[in-house]
């Protein structure tokens, strides 16, 4: 009779310790082994496990020789489906590129823009399509997707495509200090307030780092977080400064945020502090820049 733990690795689950019992938790999958599609529920003398991209239901694990119902790795199934969601994948790729290739540049300030106080500076990069605000994805020098942004601010990633370590670059020739955030109007806001700066926006807190390890940039370096004042209150974490402390450890920058404000992000401190906000932003970035080496 095999272990939950064999069972689990059956069903092609990567697990080496026995799980906290009566609870569900993720792990990696043989099939998937970058995403957490494994599931397990431990209960002592019996569990459950699901591999989410493979299964429709839970594999039943039982003591005292009972059935199993373990199934052996189907590789072809598993081979397959990778092809499958390689192909989709390209799929998506081709079709935001198609749908930025038929978006026009931004020649009108885009009301999102104009709600979040923003000037046209550093808006030569983007594009509008039916009202939508198109942000390119960049990985290197290849569009992956899009990001839309509405009137509203309803944002959209293009569906199926990638947007790991991609980021959007609001360049500004010889820049003397690179700053990597998360949003669009957070780094219209720095790039308009840090005069000397280029501004890598990664989308998201969860992309900080992965944007920082691909691009590795060099040079006077800082790591703008959102500062999630509310979400440390409600759950005792701040993710926004979490990921920008994460980012800048792994390659050596510095770390900056915003206090004292009801906002999170660079934009919202520029709002509320109105006039010689732009200023001290700036004296706030460059105070914890640090010189990064390749």
């Amino acid at each position: 009779m095999s272990s939950f733990l064999d069972f689990c690795r059956a069903n092609g689950v990567i697990i080496d310790v026995t799980p906290p019992m009566g609870v569900w938790k993720r792990y990696k999958t043989l099939d998937k082994p970058n995403h957490r599609n494994g599931a397990v529920k431990y209960m002592g003398d019996h569990g459950f496990v699901r591999n989410w991209a493979q299964d429709s239901e839970a594999n039943v694990w039982q003591q005292e020789g009972r059935d199993t119902q373990a199934k052996p790795i189907d590789m072809a199934r598993i081979q397959a489906q990778r092809a499958k969601d390689r192909a989709y994948l390209i799929q998506s790729v081709r079709s935001a590129r198609a749908f930025w290739n038929a978006a026009t540049p931004l020649s009108l300030h885009h009301p999102y823009l104009a709600a979040k106080g923003l000037e046209p500076l550093g808006c030569a990069g983007l594009r509008i399509h039916d009202g939508l605000l198109v942000v390119p994805v960049m990985l290197g020098n290849a569009l992956i997707s899009v990001q839309t942004i509405a009137p509203n601010s309803d944002k959209r990633f293009w569906p199926g495509a990638p947007v790991k370590a991609g980021s959007f670059v609001i360049r500004r020739p010889r820049s003397a200090i690179t700053i990597l955030c998360e949003g669009l109007a957070t780094g219209l806001a720095l790039f308009q307030s840090v005069r000397n700066a280029s501004v890598v926006v990664c989308f998201d807190a969860g992309n900080l780092v992965k944007v920082a390890e691909f691009m590795r940039p060099t040079g006077s370096v800082v790591v703008f977080g959102d500062n999630d004042h509310g979400t440390l209150v409600k759950i005792g974490k701040n993710p926004g400064l979490d990921a920008a402390r994460n980012a800048a450890d792994l390659i050596g920058a510095g770390v900056a945020w915003c206090e004292g404000i009801e906002g999170t992000d660079a934009d919202d401190y520029l709002r509320e502090l109105g006039e010689g906000g732009a200023r001290r932003l700036e004296r706030l970035v460059l105070a914890k820049a640090k010189y990064v080496t390749a």
